[in-house]
């Protein structure tokens, strides 16, 4: 299935990689002999030089792929979730996979419910003087990075201001 909508230029957001711009769109093959196949090639915003290839027909590669949001999407999202929240998996294992299935499709509701959980998970063990599992906290660091980025850029504003617009939107500022 190709998706049509997507031009060179576009910036886009591709799963964990977050921000890129569509650098090209190419018919190649990467093994000798095999047909040629339709890519889009990502030029990711953060990165000096690399270069991440989506095969058009491959639907699950291509389902980590999407346009920016507007910043009416933005806010609808935000305000959507004023009442709602993630409940913390106390399983690593279960956690783990449903934090990486949430970061995988990019800014969503769910994806920003996991950062006020792990958040909040945080505050609670720093109250009894412990640590969050370094796992989860590499979670929310990149769960950040994402939302941080897509919101700037959508918003024109700064990443380090990003947070105080997310508590605002949402009624906790």
């Amino acid at each position: 299935m190709i998706n049509s909508t997507y031009e060179k230029g576009n910036y886009v957001v591709y799963g964990t990689e977050g921000i890129c711009v569509i650098d090209d769109i190419t018919e190649m093959s990467f093994m000798a002999g095999m047909e040629k196949s339709r890519y889009y090639v990502l030029k990711p915003e953060g990165s000096n030089g690399s270069k991440v290839y989506v095969p058009a027909e491959n639907e699950n590669l291509m389902s980590k792929l999407r346009p920016l949001m507007t910043k009416q999407e933005l806010d609808m999202l935000l305000t959507g979730m004023r009442d709602k929240e993630l409940e913390w998996e106390k399983d690593k294992r279960l956690r783990t996979e449903l934090f990486h299935g949430i970061m995988a499709k990019g800014v969503t509701e769910s994806l920003l419910l996991m950062i006020r959980c792990i958040y909040l998970k945080k505050n609670e063990l720093e109250n009894k003087g412990r640590k969050l599992p370094a796992s989860d906290g590499n979670t929310l660091k990149t769960a950040e990075k994402l939302v941080e980025e897509e919101f700037a850029c959508v918003l024109g504003i700064e990443k380090k201001d990003v947070g105080s617009y997310i508590r605002r939107m949402i009624g906790t500022e």
